[in-house]
């Protein structure tokens, strides 16, 4: 079932699903876990499906295993303690963004597995975060200048992009802007989290690496991104070996700023990454240095 249709779970659901599993430590009976999480006396006797939405997406995902009863975490979420929303973020996206769940991505315009939100991922991050925040009014205008005209409109309707407001924030590959915006479903094509969790799981703090390196790699693990194989397969635009993009500059700029990363320009590198920045034309960078996390 495609992530982005009404039947299927959203993010904040499946953490608390996900949650309660981490902190039990072993395996729950479904029955127990549906007590807890949906209980009558919050239901109001009401019909409530967001449990077993969020079971069936988990199990979509290979994030809860396939045996019905009892539950247990498993494939990106089976170390997870339960009490970190980031490490949450990161196995999600390794989960959604995975290979099996995107097979044909750009080859028709099925909408199963991951590749409805796939597509918008892509569409959304070969926008410029400098531009503002994308709206539904935008998406509607804008989504499928460049694509692939074979695998159809990135995103069909308000109604999935309203859910896609709730994912690409929890994969960490886009935020809220922070002043009020108008329009529905504001939102900055910001992936700068994404690639904060990635850089911290790929490399050890005090690693230099040379920057043309970096984005190879980040393109990799975030095939979403301009340059990434997703990307490629959708037809955009790939900003080539040497150069970042806006969306990958946007979230390397704000590294530094933040002090997870050091942006290195030496004048005799023979290889080096140019950066998308505006207030320097010509910004080049050697290597990047992992530094200590800031964030909190």
């Amino acid at each position: 079932m495609a992530l982005l249709l009404a039947e299927s779970s959203i993010p904040p659901f499946m953490w608390a699903v996900v949650r309660l599993l981490a902190a039990e430590g072993k395996p729950l009976a479904t029955d127990r876990a549906r007590a807890l999480l949906t209980p009558p006396s919050l239901t109001e006797g009401k019909e409530n499906k967001a449990f077993d939405q969020a079971l069936r997406t988990l199990r979509e995902l290979q994030l809860i295993a396939e045996e019905k009863d009892p539950l247990s975490l498993a494939g990106h979420a089976s170390d997870l303690d339960g009490t970190d929303f980031t490490s949450f973020s990161s196995a999600l996206r390794q989960a959604v963004l995975a290979g099996e769940l995107n097979v044909g991505l750009a080859d028709d315009a099925g909408q199963t597995g991951s590749r409805d939100l796939t597509r918008i991922l892509v569409w959304f991050l070969s926008c410029d975060p400098l531009d503002g925040p994308a709206t539904w009014a935008i998406v509607q205008r804008e989504q499928s200048i460049d694509l692939n005209p074979d695998a159809g409109t990135a995103s069909r309707n308000d109604t999935r992009w309203n859910r896609f407001v709730h994912w690409a924030p929890a994969l960490g590959l886009a935020a809220a802007p922070l002043l009020p915006t108008s329009g529905v479903g504001p939102l900055l094509p910001d992936c700068t989290e994404a690639v904060r969790q990635t850089v911290q799981r790929l490399w050890p703090v005090g690693e230099r690496v040379n920057a043309v390196d970096a984005a190879r790699t980040l393109r990799t693990a975030l095939p979403v991104l301009p340059g990434g194989d997703y990307a490629n397969a959708m037809g955009v635009s790939d900003p080539g070996a040497q150069s970042a993009g806006a969306a990958l500059s946007y979230a390397l700029l704000r590294g530094e700023d933040e002090g997870w990363l050091v942006l290195q320009q030496d004048a005799d590198a023979q290889r080096v990454l140019t950066l998308h920045d505006p207030d320097r034309p010509s910004h080049y960078v050697s290597d990047i240095v992992i530094s200590e996390d800031q964030h909190g």
